[in-house]
């Protein structure tokens, strides 16, 4: 099974009129044997729609969408709302839990990834384990490893202007700081509160 992230960004003030196109576009994707297992919006700049499925060969059901009729149809609904930066990337799953509560807050993490994978992914599943002590529990993780591109979210039972206190205790956690190693393998990263999209 090969998965793939796929991530654009909305038009400001158009993210409504997208979302009642999107049903369709999923529609399109499993009518050629795709699951789709998550999805999210990045909530404090312009919409930025993050959305992972997967299919047993991604190429062949890549080509059947691409020919079905609907999917330029939708292309053309849709053009108005979106800005035409979409970028499908075929990834490694490393955690993907069952929906849970679609009402907390996600927040997004992408991590631009130098040196040992390998070495960055033990520190991680570390850390991974401090933060569900504090009620921030994993939602989803896929490695991008050609493009050094890690990309996960956790929830969090509050506001994104409250985020930055509620951490403080998992910071301070003695666990935690033994592992600020992890940043040897972070050129660069981003951050963002998210809204948990429900599936059609």
């Amino acid at each position: 099974m090969s998965a793939l992230l796929h991530r654009f960004t909305v038009k400001p003030h158009h993210l409504d009129a997208y979302l009642a196109i999107w049903p369709d576009e999923v529609d399109v994707r499993r009518r050629h044997g795709f699951e789709v297992h998550r999805a999210f919006v990045e909530t404090d700049a312009e919409p930025k729609v993050t959305w992972l499925y997967s299919h047993p060969d991604a190429c062949a059901g890549e080509a059947a969408v691409r020919g079905d009729p609907q999917t330029a149809e939708i292309k053309a609904r849709k053009a108005g709302h979106v800005f035409r930066n979409v970028k499908v990337r075929p990834v490694r799953v490393e955690v993907l839990n069952p929906p849970g509560d679609l009402s907390r807050t996600a927040i997004m993490r992408r991590y631009s990834i130098v040196g040992s994978w390998t070495e960055f992914l033990a520190v991680w599943r570390r850390i991974v384990e401090v933060r569900e002590r504090y009620g921030f529990d994993c939602l989803f993780a896929v490695a991008d490893e050609p493009e050094n591109m890690f990309t996960w979210a956790f929830g969090f039972d509050g506001e994104w202007a409250d985020f930055r206190e509620a951490q403080r205790p998992y910071y301070a956690d003695r666990d935690r700081v033994a592992l600020r190693g992890v940043f040897d393998y972070m050129a660069d990263y981003d951050i963002h509160p998210a809204r948990q999209l429900a599936l059609p």
